[in-house]
């Protein structure tokens, strides 16, 4: 009883997936990476939003296409429909988020073909351990020969994060919101981004502070040298017309 359970409840998240791949969902929105100084829009980190029902956050619906096999198509998906925001935001670039599966099928390739790929940054979102860091390695020089930049995501957040960083050199790092959350009165999360910052400076990496939500972590942040930060302290994510009109 409980394994017939399980595969029909694998069935029925299969079957919502399928349903948003065929429709128009994910839908797009937009949120404002600032540099701190001065401050002005310098990209927009492009997030998924699903209305199909059961309502669930956009996380949820990711985790059950990597539990079920559809995680591939379901991000190079959300990634296209994000992508045909670049003509209507020509001074800044564009984050998509994919794992480490997508960017090793190689789809992503083909969906930045006929792109303005060097306005676009990668956010790697992988927590996972990777198994073949020289594959991986291998596809992200493919995709920065077009001038696609890289950034790992959520740093502070899971294990694989600072092996990325280390095997991957990427061009931005981007601290998890555990990390920000009341860094004006923890010292241990002023100490490690403190260090972080000190490791980008010497290795020519750009820091982005993520989930800023009052004035006094953000003024603690720029003392300690950040300089580009997001969160809705700064800016909600928003749909891209409105986007464009903040730029």
């Amino acid at each position: 009883m409980q394994n017939a359970a399980i595969v029909r409840e694998r069935e029925e998240k299969r079957a919502r997936i399928r349903d948003v791949l065929k429709g128009d969902e994910p839908s797009i929105v937009y949120q404002p990476i600032y540099s701190l100084a001065p401050r002005c829009i310098v990209g927009l980190e492009c997030l998924s939003r699903f209305s199909a029902t059961p309502t669930r956050p956009p996380s949820q619906w990711f985790a059950d296409a990597v539990e079920v096999g559809m995680v591939v198509p379901l991000e190079l998906k959300a990634i296209r429909k994000a992508l045909e925001g670049l003509p209507t935001v020509p001074d800044v670039y564009l984050a998509v988020n994919a794992s480490t599966e997508t960017i090793l099928s190689g789809g992503l390739e083909d969906v930045l073909a006929d792109m303005e790929t060097d306005r676009v940054v990668l956010e790697i979102t992988e927590h996972a351990c990777v198994p073949d860091y020289n594959k991986l390695i291998g596809a992200l020089e493919r995709l920065r020969r077009r001038s696609v930049r890289i950034a790992v995501d959520d740093v502070g957040a899971g294990f694989a994060n600072m092996r990325h960083i280390i095997s991957l050199h990427p061009e931005l790092i981007k601290l998890d919101s555990s990390l920000i959350r009341s860094i004006d009165t923890d010292s241990r999360r002023r100490a490690l981004v403190s260090a972080m910052v000190s490791f980008a400076k010497e290795t020519g990496t750009q820091i982005v502070a993520e989930g800023v939500e009052t004035a006094d972590e953000l003024n603690v942040l720029k003392a300690l040298g950040v300089t580009t930060a997001q969160g809705y302290f700064l800016a909600r994510p928003v749909r891209l017309a409105i986007a464009a009109r903040l730029l």
